[in-house]
């Protein structure tokens, strides 16, 4: 309740702090481009590493060099001179702002100063630190973002839900992870939303303006909207799968809820003819529950190719482990079997480092 209290009062005073952060950014100075030049695709970054820079965001960075974008990098938080210069070779241009509006106030940022310095991009890629992309060299998840029809092109999709009132929960695009067609960029809908977002660092604000803002402002201006992975993606795959994909899908399932850990031992256990059909229920059934990349890694990651993996937090002390804990624990597990591609090493050694894990050496 005080969350949503705390968020109506935004009402008050959002719109100043919006007008007095949109001084600061049209006093910037003209920055200094860094080693990548211009290009006609540009990827906005957005990183929140007040600690330093991470190796796996070089790594981001240069895979995202290799596919033709000029990294305009949106920090929230200072960057060190140190730090500066590894990004350097990376980057086509730095921006520091303060840490105001999360994701999406950086977002608004660099899209604004975008179009302040005169770049129309062919394509934009909008994303943030708060995965790691891509996992595995090989990665083809930009090209088929690249190729899929649509004005904007997300990762995970959530469907339209509805409620018990008639009503529909509308559905949208997570947002660490976009790509914007020009069809998208040159639309007025598009300049509107970001010219008249309104930043919060409130969570439940952001979220709602932000994220689910986003997807539902441009749908309703008839711009095509959609995500390459949902639910119902990784049933289609599965339908046809030879018995060994489907074991390794509940092999390495991750669950936070007793019943359904106990009804993937169950299908484990014991092969029956219709045993296909079981899993299959039964992965709709998680999904319909939890999010169907986390519980279920090995189907997203080798069959979908879904070549990202979420940061959020590991394990506290005490605590049971979060389902985004135990998923990068199979996902371990898995690679350590050799059923899924051994990561790149900076990615590798920051996944066990988040779960509290010795390295390990892959096979």
């Amino acid at each position: 309740m005080g969350e949503f209290l705390w968020s109506l009062l935004g009402h008050l005073y959002e719109p100043i702090l919006k007008l007095r952060h949109d001084r600061w950014r049209a006093a910037l100075p003209a920055p200094s481009d860094l080693g990548v030049p211009l290009l006609p695709k540009v990827a906005l970054v957005l990183v929140f590493q007040p600690r330093g820079i991470a190796a796996s965001l070089l790594v981001t960075l240069r895979h995202l060099v290799e596919q033709g974008y000029a990294p305009l990098v949106i920090s929230n938080a200072p960057v060190s001179q140190s730090d500066r210069a590894r990004l350097f070779p990376m980057s086509w241009r730095l921006i520091e702002r303060p840490n105001f509006g999360y994701d999406f106030g950086g977002y608004r940022d660099g899209i604004l100063l975008l179009q302040h310095w005169g770049v129309r991009p062919e394509r934009l890629i909008v994303m943030n630190d708060s995965i790691w992309m891509p996992l595995a060299p090989g990665s083809t998840l930009i090209a088929r973002m690249e190729t899929a029809s649509g004005d904007i092109i997300g990762g995970i999709e959530h469907p339209d839900v509805p409620r018990r009132s008639g009503t529909v929960r509308a559905g949208f695009i997570e947002s660490y992870l976009y790509l914007v067609n020009r069809t998208a960029w040159d639309h007025p809908a598009f300049c509107r939303f970001w010219q008249g977002y309104r930043l919060s660092s409130n969570k439940m604000n952001a979220v709602y303006r932000g994220e689910r803002g986003f997807s539902r402002r441009m749908r309703a201006a008839g711009l095509s909207v959609r995500g390459l992975f949902a639910p119902q993606v990784l049933l289609d795959a599965l339908k046809g799968q030879e018995t060994d994909a489907l074991r390794l899908t509940l092999q390495y399932a991750a669950y936070t809820e007793p019943d359904l850990k106990e009804a993937g031992a169950d299908l484990l256990a014991e092969v029956t003819s219709d045993w296909p059909k079981r899993v299959l229920d039964h992965v709709r059934a998680t999904s319909s529950r939890r999010r169907f990349s986390s519980s279920f890694p090995w189907p997203s990651l080798a069959l979908l190719q879904l070549d990202l993996m979420k940061k959020s937090a590991g394990p506290s002390s005490g605590s049971a482990l979060s389902l985004h804990s135990l998923m990068r624990r199979q996902y371990l597990r898995a690679v350590e079997a050799g059923d899924l591609p051994i990561p790149y090493p900076e990615v590798l050694s920051e996944i066990e480092s988040v779960e509290g894990l010795s390295p390990q050496p892959p096979h």
